[in-house]
């Protein structure tokens, strides 16, 4: 049997507005919008600590003092290190190339709006990465009809690895959950996107694809929501509400 891989840091993608979210979030930043009582990211950071990770890398950008402050007030057993994107405006590959002074050998990547019922990050760390593999996806081969997938980035896969990734696939096997496992690979790979292209998360990830590098493991049937839009965050309320549910004695 194969032994997992150790990863125990976490990247946090925090840096955006969440303009499409204006209406929900009221006078507060993405990030500390509410959720079934808790802010956005205290769920990343619960969602990695239930999955061994003992530091988190909050990459920060739309009032980042703001939102450096609650998390510094939130009581998390993780160490949690800051890093600043002053473009956030810019596309999400921008504010992981700022983590990569802080990134370890491997690492999980969390986008802050993805919430999960049950931790999922843990998947991806099921064995070693293989030869050449600089990371894996997860992703949903069944998704929830709760998930937008006009605006979902979608996958095609031939067997555990990923062939194509892209919002635009006509053609598609899976989506992309929010979710990964990665090594300093992808930094490399973000530096390689074409201007024209746009610098986003998904773009590095075509440059590992177009080099088989990266992996995916399929979630089908996992409870989880990118919350992007106020019907969105509705949504993410009946979902963690029923995990308080069933946690309450």
């Amino acid at each position: 049997m194969q032994a997992p891989l150790r990863v125990t840091q976490t990247i946090i993608l925090a840096a955006g507005s969440g303009s499409r979210l204006a209406t929900a979030r009221g006078d507060v930043p993405k990030p500390l919008m509410s959720v079934a009582g808790l802010p956005l990211v205290a769920h990343a950071l619960e969602h990695a600590h239930a999955s061994g990770c003992d530091e988190a890398v909050v990459v920060i950008g739309f009032e980042g003092a703001r939102v450096r402050a609650a998390i510094e007030a939130m009581q998390t057993p993780m160490r949690v290190r800051f890093l600043e994107n002053p473009e956030f405006t810019s596309p999400n590959g921008v504010s992981l190339l700022a983590a990569e002074p802080a990134a370890a050998p491997a690492f999980y990547l969390q986008m802050v709006d993805h919430l999960f019922l049950e931790p999922a990050l843990r998947h991806l760390a099921h064995g070693a990465l293989g030869a050449g593999e600089a990371g894996r996806v997860l992703v949903d081969s069944v998704p929830s009809p709760d998930i937008d997938l006009a605006d979902a980035t979608k996958v095609q896969l031939v067997g555990d690895r990923v062939a194509a990734i892209g919002k635009g696939l006509e053609r598609w096997d899976a989506i992309d959950a929010g979710c990964f496992v990665l090594t300093s690979a992808v930094f490399d790979a973000l530096r390689q996107v074409g201007t024209g292209e746009g610098l986003t998360v998904s773009a590095g990830m075509r440059r590992l694809v177009a080099e088989r590098r990266l992996g995916a493991v399929d979630i089908r049937g996992a409870e989880w929501i990118d919350v992007d839009t106020p019907a969105d965050r509705d949504i993410a309320e009946r979902l963690l509400g029923r995990r308080q549910l069933v946690s309450e004695p």
